[in-house]
């Protein structure tokens, strides 16, 4: 855990309520002891890197930071295409530190953030921290499997036993609250439940390969090697497959490795400037002028979403 890390930082100067919120975020490599039984691929693994992130604010700030982490979070799954999203809070569990006016403080807070985002949530007694309570952010996949991801937790507990501080607008000392939040969690374990979620099928924006350039014949490399260079030349990402293979060989080969998009040249395509698009899923598009294609494809990569062809 880097969470003492972000203490020290914190508390390597004097902070003033000015200063407030300070945020500091950590991609580190972070390391569990989990036995070998229950390892299982990219989703339960002893050594995975989280996109962990520690905020440091008064008590007022609560709440805007937590509704904060709750929209990035929102807006993270709404990109990756997650459309159902369960939100439980995680209540005071038995064994716990800090006062019970500390805990019904920041459970208040949360629900609060929560409930002025219109968003539904569970109450689950005992499921919190032990040093607070928790938002824990639960998504389906493709086949209904549920999966913990992101996770935003109320800390009074760690500014306390660091002595962090700040100097208030009343010119007093302050212990300010420490706000954990992860959006993704273990980076590999959403990469795991990514790949099945989609099957590989990256949406375009994602995918290792965006288009691959498919010449009907050797006679077309030429016209096929220029059309991939003006769509590398426009930060796509593209291949062209220039084997001697058969064409339908080469759109199968394509449709195993889900390329989003297959540009087939041949002789009118080179005649007359275009390509014949083909998707992954089968569907021909037709010929597709070569400024075309690369403006439309450049704008549903930006806008994170298919290109209509």
């Amino acid at each position: 855990m880097n969470c003492p890390t972000h203490c020290l930082i914190y508390a390597k100067g004097l902070r003033s309520y000015r200063d407030l919120p300070i945020r500091y975020a950590d991609f580190g490599r972070l390391h569990r002891y989990e036995r070998s039984g229950v390892t299982s691929g990219l989703t339960r693994v002893r050594s995975f890197a989280q996109d962990d992130a520690h905020v440091f604010c008064t008590d007022e700030q609560v709440e805007a930071e937590v509704l904060r982490a709750v929209e990035i979070i929102f807006e993270i799954y709404r990109t990756f295409e997650f459309p159902e999203v369960a939100i439980g809070i995680g209540l005071r569990p038995e064994n716990r530190v800090g006062t019970d006016a500390q805990w019904d403080a920041a459970e208040r807070a949360l629900q609060r953030a929560l409930d002025r985002q219109g968003l539904a949530y569970t109450l689950n007694p005992g499921d919190g921290a032990f040093y607070g309570p928790k938002i824990d952010f639960r998504i389906k996949d493709a086949i209904g499997r549920e999966w913990q991801l992101g996770t935003v937790q109320l800390d009074y507990q760690m500014p306390e036993r660091f002595g962090l501080e700040y100097v208030g607008a009343d010119g007093a000392t302050h212990r300010p609250v420490m706000i954990h939040r992860a959006m993704l969690g273990s980076v590999e374990r959403f990469l795991g439940i990514l790949i099945e979620h989609t099957a590989g099928a990256f949406p375009l924006w994602l995918a290792p390969v965006q288009a691959v350039v498919l010449p009907v014949s050797e006679r077309f490399l030429d016209y096929g090697q220029r059309v991939r260079d003006e769509l590398a030349a426009a930060g796509l990402r593209v291949e062209i497959d220039d084997g001697n293979e058969k064409l339908g060989y080469k759109i199968r080969q394509a449709q195993l490795r889900k390329v989003p998009y297959m540009l087939v040249v041949g002789e009118r395509e080179a005649a007359a400037g275009t390509a014949a698009v083909r998707l992954r899923s089968g569907e021909d598009r037709g010929p597709v002028a070569v400024p075309e294609l690369i403006a439309k494809l450049r704008e549903a990569a930006a806008a994170r979403r298919v290109a209509e062809l």
